[in-house]
């Protein structure tokens, strides 16, 4: 019950500033996962018409939560996005020889933007490493998905999200029960010159098998520097090229990753 009442604290607490936000200011709805609001008006309105969108990225390795999880990989996006309302597909195909059971993975996101910086989400993450069957919900063991629920809110000059596993595969506690397992992440966007920059810092709150760190509770797992260039490859149509790095370390399991990758907008 305990990391349900952590839960429940980081709602409430949330809705009481978005609140408050909404007291002290009319501003418009913001949808961008990696937020870099630099001041309120800067936050984009809502889609009035539904907007579809499909982009890839193309990576040398797939990293998640301070964790290696797979090595070169294709990473493709299909969505829409309409007042407010963001639905999407997420998915992750290994393009190099076999160096993880989990080779691919697809989630499917359903996001809703209660206020100009408040968000919530429900994500259905599928992997083919794991459970018995494509459509198995049921014991941790068995379940090839696992459902979480994601907050996400956006304090101006930086953005912090908590995500909490409610269903299907998770991780155990010490009595080898579940552990809905959740994760914090605050992330500090800045930008030099042409370059945005983004300091990551990843907290697992409390015990739980998911992670593959070997730490007994409360601890971070992940900190992490990503910068991104956008290359103009034509000046008629004025597309660009996004390209980026990263450098991720987890102090918890003493491991460091570097990441490079481009990503194809298509529409």
């Amino acid at each position: 019950m305990r990391y349900f009442g952590c839960l429940l604290f980081f709602v409430m607490a949330f809705s009481l500033s978005a609140k408050a936000e909404n007291l002290r200011e009319d501003i418009v709805l913001n949808n961008s996962e990696n937020l870099s609001a630099e001041s309120s008006s800067d936050l984009p309105r809502k889609e009035s018409a539904v907007k579809p969108y499909l982009t890839t990225d193309l990576t040398n390795i797939y990293l998640w939560r301070g964790q290696r999880l797979a090595g070169v990989s294709i990473q493709p996006v299909m969505g829409i996005k309409w007042k407010g309302l963001n639905f999407f597909l997420w998915g992750n195909a290994q393009l190099s020889p076999q160096e993880s059971p989990e080779k691919y993975e697809i989630d499917i996101l359903l996001k809703y933007q209660l206020t100009p910086r408040l968000n919530i989400a429900l994500k259905d993450v599928y992997t083919n490493a794991r459970g018995k069957g494509i459509f198995t919900y049921g014991k941790i063991g068995d379940a090839s998905h696992g459902v979480e629920v994601v907050l996400n809110y956006d304090w101006k000059y930086f953005t912090t999200e908590w995500t909490t596993t409610v269903f299907g595969h998770d991780g155990l506690n010490h009595k080898g029960e579940r552990s809905y397992s959740s994760y914090f992440l605050a992330t500090v966007p800045f930008r030099i010159s042409h370059v945005n920059f983004s300091g990551m810092v990843g907290v697992v709150p409390y015990y739980t098998s998911r992670y593959d760190d070997n730490s007994e509770g409360f601890h971070v797992n992940m900190l992490s520097l990503k910068a991104s260039y956008d290359i103009l490859l034509s000046k008629n149509s004025g597309y660009e090229l996004p390209v980026y790095s990263q450098f991720m370390v987890n102090p918890s399991s003493r491991r460091a990753y570097f990441q490079v990758g481009c990503k194809f907008t298509l529409f």
